[in-house]
């Protein structure tokens, strides 16, 4: 009922704001023909005042004729002077109809936003319903056809496995879908010692992965080598080898570590091993639909609502081995921790080989007790729905093989799967959406009203008071340049950064809301014509005082507001990450080649200041020599007037994901309104990562 009388609400602010606009347009359309008026009747007393120097002129004119072309002269110049004054009033009052004019059009566009939100909140429970009713229907992963299912354009890729593209299957990096991911990510990244355990059995996976095994029992020869070697080292008391109970019929990976052997609640590895690298299929697909099989005949238990079922994945292929992240997020997503490490028995000549397959051992099986450890602290589950089975005594277990015989027995039909997918989606967790966990599982946020507003960029309201920040995820930041500019005034004050496990970092800064502060990119040619000067003043400020380089002062990131003195203008410039001391901040990989970037600027060459004034002249000109005019001019008296349009109704706190090679495309929301509450599981198809196609044009 809530949801209905806000929708009800919304479509009457519409409504009211629509013919709110239509009033002030008419009414500047109206002011707009009076100041002509105007300058008409001081076209009129202009062309008097020149017939009266005319007349003054003349050699044989009376005194008296004189005293009163003089007096005609003075009234008239009077009459000018009052029509002057009354234009700029007009001017002013025009001024004022406009202003409001753009504020209307963006709490328009504000009102709109939030419309759609719940359009895509009712799409996304629909989404959900369509992918749990897709999953529950899978085949077994070896008979899934990769290529069809990736391709499916109504439902979208199976799993986000960033194939065939980012921006049609990315999902969320491993270090930020979660806390376990980063630490084993930093692990793998570090050049700790390694325990000796590690070693030992690293050197026995090379030396059974280099094996030639060319007959028909090589795969399980290999499975049955592996996982002797392996099961010791990473197994205990709480991680154990998962023996029956792993999915349905046929559905079973060649090894899996779980929570206990029979019939477990939590999945902790997935282990497929092959014996080459050669035949048909994707392991790596593969492996995440084995995850997917696991947790569709646990879809109502506390751990797949509660949380976001991590796991890892090792896949040793030939003599080659690789570790992957995998969990559900808002479908299930899987991408690489490490590259294919070679298995070959070159030690002890040399260790090139071996110290990276036993550092990817040992971070694995840190990975492995933290994901156990944090399934123990969670609170007792059990059993609610007909496919988990829960741990039968003696005297249940006939009956409970009986079950679980006639369950794998029986095809998923599709009234079924319907039925079971609404049910999932009826209870689902209701958290907003699927966030970072360093928003997400930090008690400082309020997590219900973060919203995503660019790539890794999230608006989000302080737990217990009322105040927002925006914060910003990113692997690397200008944070020195950012507090110095923030100093002068001019830039978001830093309120606090923290290193997070996996090389990131978490930037809180103050949220600069809309439509207060606008970006440069998103005023009127005539507002931009008057904010330009500032900004240009500001940045050489910055430069002169900091000695810092930008590195991306593009429209975009620079945001302005009115300031109090006729004319003016505030500026701050946001986006920091490639920003620091000039000459020795470099350029970062990926540049946007759609981007009019200055001379010099390439990955590796040093950020010059020079780079920044002109890559903010050349992307203007750019928007001049692109933007289609709309102004109209009327000369009258020696002056040209232009007409202004609304302007673009945009707001965003950063606009990055315009400039890397491939720039990610996030919907932008502003921060007057709440997202709708939604569970991040009932987000079903649409990826909160959704990234945009490469080469994407600069955008206006």
């Amino acid at each position: 009922m809530a949801n209905k009388r806000r929708e009800g609400q919304l479509s009457r602010s519409l409504a009211a704001v629509a013919r709110e606009i239509k009033e002030v347009s008419a009414a500047v359309k109206d002011v707009e023909g009076q100041i002509i008026a105007v300058e008409d009747k001081i076209s009129e007393v202009d062309s008097k005042l020149d017939s009266i120097d005319v007349e003054l002129q003349r050699p044989k004119l009376g005194k008296d004729a004189k005293l009163r072309l003089l007096t005609k002269e003075e009234d008239l110049r009077r009459d000018k002077e009052w029509l002057r004054t009354k234009e700029e009033l007009l001017w002013r009052e025009e001024e004022l109809l406009r202003t409001k004019e753009e504020q209307l059009r963006m709490e328009l566009l504000l009102l709109k936003k939030e419309q759609d939100l719940r359009a895509e909140a009712r799409a996304t429970v629909s989404s959900s319903v369509s992918y749990l009713q897709r999953v529950l229907l899978m085949e077994a992963p070896s008979k899934t056809n990769m290529k069809r299912e990736q391709l499916d354009k109504a439902g979208g890729p199976l799993i986000n496995n960033w194939r065939p593209t980012q921006e049609a299957a990315g999902g969320l990096l491993p270090a930020l879908a979660h806390l376990t991911f980063g630490e084993v990510a930093e692990l793998l990244a570090s050049d700790a010692a390694v325990d000796q355990d590690a070693v030992n059995v690293a050197g026995q996976l090379c030396c059974i992965c280099a094996e030639i095994y060319d007959n028909e029992t090589a795969q399980a020869q290999l499975t049955k080598h592996v996982r002797g070697l392996l099961l010791p080292y990473l197994t205990g008391p709480e991680v154990v080898q998962i023996t029956s109970g792993f999915a349905g019929k046929d559905v079973s990976p060649d090894w899996a570590l779980g929570d206990r052997a029979n019939d477990p609640q939590n999945l902790f590895l997935i282990g497929e091993f092959r014996p080459g690298i050669g035949g048909s299929g994707d392991l790596h697909f593969q492996g995440a639909n084995y995850h997917l099989h696991f947790w569709r005949r646990r879809t109502a238990s506390n751990i797949f609502k509660d949380t976001r079922c991590p796991a890892f994945f090792l896949e040793v292929v030939g003599p080659h081995v690789r570790l992957s992240a995998v969990a559900w997020l808002d479908r299930v997503t899987i991408f690489p921790l490490t590259p294919l490490l070679n298995l070959l028995p070159a030690h002890p000549v040399t260790k090139s080989l071996l110290m990276p397959v036993a550092r990817m051992l040992a971070a694995l099986r840190v990975g492995l007790r933290k994901l156990a450890q944090a399934h123990a602290a969670m609170p007792v589950h059990t059993a609610d729905e007909p496919d988990q089975v829960a741990q039968a005594g003696p005297g249940q277990a006939g009956a409970q093989e009986t079950r679980e015989a006639e369950a794998d027995a029986a095809e998923p039909r599709a009234e079924d799967a319907v039925a079971k997918a609404e049910d999932v989606q009826r209870s689902a967790c209701t958290d907003v959406f699927k966030l970072p966990w360093p928003i997400a599982m930090d008690a400082r946020y309020d997590a219900e009203t973060a919203r995503l507003l660019a790539n890794h960029t999230y608006y989000v309201d302080l737990a217990g008071i009322d105040e927002s920040v925006v914060v910003k995820l990113c692997e690397s930041y200008g944070l020195e340049a950012h507090q110095e500019w923030a100093d002068l005034g001019l830039a978001p004050k830093i309120l606090r950064s923290t290193t997070l496990p996996g090389g990131w970092l978490l930037v809180e800064m103050e949220w600069l809301p809309a439509p207060e502060w606008r970006p440069l990119s998103g005023l009127s040619e005539k507002e931009l014509r008057k904010a330009e000067r500032a900004v240009q003043q500001a940045l050489e400020r910055a430069h002169i005082a900091t000695n810092m380089v930008h590195g991306d002062a593009r429209p975009p990131n620079c945001l302005v507001r009115r300031g109090k003195g006729a004319g003016s203008w505030e500026v701050r410039f946001v986006d920091f990450e490639w920003a620091g001391p000039e000459g020795e901040a470099t350029y970062p990989v990926c540049l946007n080649t759609d981007i009019p970037w200055p001379e010099g600027v390439r990955y590796g060459k040093p950020l010059q200041q020079e780079h920044d004034i002109q890559l903010l002249a050349a992307t203007l000109a750019a928007r001049r020599a692109t933007a289609a005019p709309s102004t109209t001019t009327r000369a009258t008296a020696g002056r040209r007037r232009g007409t202004r349009g609304p302007g673009a109704a945009q707001s965003l706190h950063t606009a990055a994901n315009y400039r890397s090679a491939v720039p990610p495309g996030a919907a932008a929301v502003s921060a007057g309104h709440r997202i709708v509450r939604v569970s991040w599981r009932q987000r079903g198809a649409i990826s909160w990562t959704r990234t945009a196609a490469p080469g994407r044009p600069l955008v206006w």
